[in-house]
């Protein structure tokens, strides 16, 4: 109950009433300090925002020079040379199972003309 004869009492400090109309109606001062804390806030969050693409420049810029870097290179290259790598397993990998399946073709074969020849 308070609270509430607090708000009410702010409320009508910041209104007025029209006497032609009755209507409430902020005053002019009201008015000015919303206005006021508007601009601020656009302000504000203009700032914000040119802070953030500054921030996001300067990290790209960061990253780039990373990359650049002679040990950002070294990494890189390591990461190529294991790439390679691991595709050069995986294909060893994969011969090996052909040739095992070719074998297998190879003795199935073997094994059927035995099985006709005896008939």
């Amino acid at each position: 109950m308070k609270n509430f004869a607090i708000a009410l009492a702010l409320f009508a400090a910041a209104c007025q009433v029209n006497d032609q109309t009755g209507e409430v109606q902020p005053t002019a001062e009201t008015q000015t300090a919303t206005a006021e804390a508007a601009k601020e806030t656009r302000e504000a969050a203009q700032e914000v925002k040119e802070g953030a693409q500054q921030l996001g420049q300067e990290i790209r810029e960061g990253a780039q020079q990373v990359q650049e870097s002679e040990a950002g290179q070294r990494v890189a290259e390591g990461a190529r040379e294991a790439g390679q790598g691991i595709k050069q397993g995986a294909g060893e990998a994969v011969e090996a199972a052909g040739d095992a399946l070719a074998a297998e073709g190879r003795e199935a074969q073997a094994e059927a003309k035995k099985t006709k020849k005896k008939q």
